[in-house]
C-alpha cells in the first residue's frame, strides 16, 4: 500500500513537477496531437507552463517525490497526470477525489474536466470516476508563441455539491 500525500504543489517541486508533466502529457497526447504541437512540448515549455498555474496545482507525493499533478482553475481540473510507474495503482483516484473536493469547498456545483479525443485511458477513467462526457468541442491550447490551436477534445461534467 502506497503511502499517498495530496498537498499544494511547492516552489520546490517545480522542476520535478514539470518533468512529470512533460512525460505524462506525451505519453497521453503525443500520438493525438498534431506533429508540430508535440514538437513544441518540450521540457521547457511544460516549466514555463507551470509557473502560471503554481497557485492552483496540487501534487499527490511519496517518500517527498511528486508523482501526480493536478490543476484547477476556476470550475476546471485544467491539468492532471500521473508519473508512468505509479499508473494503475490508484494514485489518480486519490488525486482525482482531492480535486473534486477542492472544487466543492470552493461552491463549484459542477465540476469540467476536459479529455483529448482518444485518449482512451483517461476518457476511461473519468467515465468511471462518475464524469459525463458532454460531447466534444474544438479545444484552444496553450501555445508557446500564441498562435491559436485546437485539439477535439471530449468535455466531461460531473455534480460535486447536491
Amino acid at each position: 500500500m502506497l503511502d499517498i500525500t495530496i498537498r499544494p504543489l511547492a516552489p520546490d517541486d517545480h522542476d520535478r513537477v514539470s518533468r512529470l508533466w512533460h512525460e505524462a502529457w506525451h505519453d497521453a497526447h503525443g500520438a493525438l496531437a498534431a506533429p508540430h504541437v508535440t514538437e513544441e512540448r518540450t521540457l521547457d515549455t511544460f516549466r514555463k507552463r507551470l509557473e502560471g498555474l503554481h497557485t492552483q496545482s496540487f501534487v499527490a507525493v511519496v517518500d517527498a517525490e511528486p508523482i501526480a499533478f493536478g490543476a484547477l482553475e476556476d470550475e476546471t481540473i485544467d491539468q492532471f497526470y500521473v508519473a508512468r510507474s505509479f499508473r494503475g495503482r490508484g494514485v489518480a483516484k486519490l488525486l482525482l477525489s482531492v480535486l473534486e473536493e477542492k472544487l466543492a469547498a470552493r461552491g463549484v456545483v459542477d465540476g469540467l474536466i476536459e479529455c483529448m479525443t482518444g485518449n482512451a485511458r483517461a476518457y476511461a477513467f473519468y467515465a468511471k470516476a462518475g464524469w459525463t462526457d458532454r460531447g466534444v468541442f474544438d479545444n484552444p491550447i496553450w501555445t508557446r508563441d500564441g498562435r491559436v490551436e485546437t485539439v477535439p477534445t471530449h468535455r466531461f461534467t460531473k455534480r460535486l455539491v447536491p
